[in-house]
Parts: structure tokens; sequence; C-alpha cells
């Protein structure tokens, strides 16, 4: 996870490794997803869907592309994100990180269950 766009009048660094994050700012998941045969990674061609969901059911859709998005990139990669509402509780939350590829087979990843890998909110 890494920060996404500041909040309105915040001047903040964007694309930063991060777990814990305040109400109203942006989660960016970063995502790379391989072939368990061939190591290979799976971009938008071999993956129908790729899906981050919250434990209260809501889900982001991910997409594949360069980063940076504009520019010359320097990696391609899924990415997802999500602006924290602002009356979301505190705490740590688990994920889970689902892929299915074209002929509907899925995966699904989650981050270890210790608060330190959890996304956390704060005040």
């Amino acid at each position: 996870m890494v920060t996404g766009r500041p909040q309105p009048g915040v001047k903040a660094p964007v694309c930063v490794l991060a777990s814990q994050f305040k109400r109203k700012d942006t989660v960016v998941w970063r995502i790379r997803v391989h072939d368990a045969a061939t190591g290979q990674p799976l971009d938008d061609k071999a993956l129908k869907s790729l899906q981050v969901e919250l434990p209260n059911g809501q889900k982001f859709g991910a997409k594949y592309g360069p980063h940076p998005p504009k520019g010359t990139p320097s990696d391609h990669f899924w990415s997802a994100a999500w602006e924290i509402p602002a009356d979301y509780p505190t705490g740590t939350l688990s994920y889970t990180v689902t892929a299915v590829d074209q002929k509907g087979r899925s995966a699904t990843w989650q981050p270890f269950k210790m608060a330190p890998s959890q996304l956390t909110i704060v005040p």
C-alpha cells in the first residue's frame, strides 16, 4: 500500500509506502499477480478481474497499467484506490485481493493477521 493524492489543501508526497492512514486519505494498493506454474506476471490480458475487498464487503476494481501513468513509465502493475470516508472507524482491518483469470479460475490473497501488516486507520 502507498499514499495516494493528499486531501485538498494538504501538501504531502504520494506513492510512499504506508500501512497507517487517516480518514479522508487515499489508500492505493499496488498489486502483482504471477502465474503459479511459470512465475510470469499476469497482466490485463491474462486476468479477467482483480479486486480488493474490505471486511464490510466494499470492493475496488484494480486496473493494470504503467506507473507513473504520465511520462516515462518505470513499471507496470495492478492498482486500486480508496478514499477513506471521514466517518470510517479507526483501527486495523484486513482486506483480500482476488484475481480471476480468463478461464474463471480465482485466487485470493490477504496480508498477515498481525497489526503491522494490516491496513490501519488512525485519528
